[in-house]
């Protein structure tokens, strides 16, 4: 991924965009990840965590100690660098169980699918994940995080982002609630140009996870499950 310099680079013309149905439900199969991955499924069903984040790189760089004041509970970080919404959907299939502990669980995805996929195919897969995931945890409170602001692509990537975000909102029910935090983000940084909140044009620094943080904890106040 570049990194954000003194002018942010123009998004050439979008790429078309895959069926879903040409998007297979599986994990990535470039080492280091499929021993990676099994190790962290073999954590997690040994842990039976009552709480738990998962995600892609943003969700796997979360300060501990920032994740930890979103759950009543010690949560295990569920996330890896690069994922797509499909690779995650396979990792939940294949680490959740009936009957497993968990009662809260962060989900921040979809990043990587902005190339790839349609607004609607990304968030499809994001709701059978969520199926997934109350089907083996029924009771189960899942914090769904709409997909935050990125530093490049500019309005062809924003566009995206907003029919993603727009339709997650659809989403919302007594165990899921949906919740944007990116206002500090963009109230913060300008359209164009760095910004001290981004490490580059997706990731954020602990300022960043600081106040993302925050908005999400506020939100839960806010929203509780029922």
């Amino acid at each position: 991924m570049l990194l954000l310099g003194a002018c942010l680079a123009a998004l050439p013309a979008a790429p078309a965009l895959a069926d879903p149905t040409d998007v297979p439900v599986e994990p990535r199969s470039q080492p280091p990840y499929p021993d990676w991955m099994s190790t962290l499924i073999g954590t997690l069903r040994q842990r039976n965590p009552a709480a738990i984040l998962m995600g892609d790189s943003l969700v796997a760089g979360w300060p501990k100690d920032l994740s930890a004041t979103l759950f009543d509970a010690e949560p295990v970080n569920f996330g890896a660098g690069g994922d797509t919404t499909a690779n995650l959907l396979w990792r939940v299939r294949n680490a959740f169980a009936p009957g497993m502990a968990l009662r809260s669980a962060l989900l921040l995805v979809g990043t990587n699918d902005l190339t790839k996929r349609t607004p609607d195919a990304i968030t499809d897969t994001i709701g059978d994940i969520l199926s997934t995931i109350h089907a083996d945890a029924p009771r189960a409170c899942v914090t769904v995080v709409a997909l935050l602001p990125r530093r490049d692509g500019g309005s062809a990537y924003a566009t995206r982002i907003r029919a993603i975000n727009d339709r997650l909102r659809t989403m919302a029910s007594p165990r899921v609630r949906v919740i944007d935090a990116s206002a500090p983000l963009r109230e913060r940084c300008p359209t164009t140009g760095p910004c001290d909140l981004y490490k580059d044009s997706v990731h954020l620094t602990r300022t960043g996870y600081e106040l993302v943080t925050d908005a999400i904890r506020t939100a839960q106040q806010q929203q509780p499950c029922s």
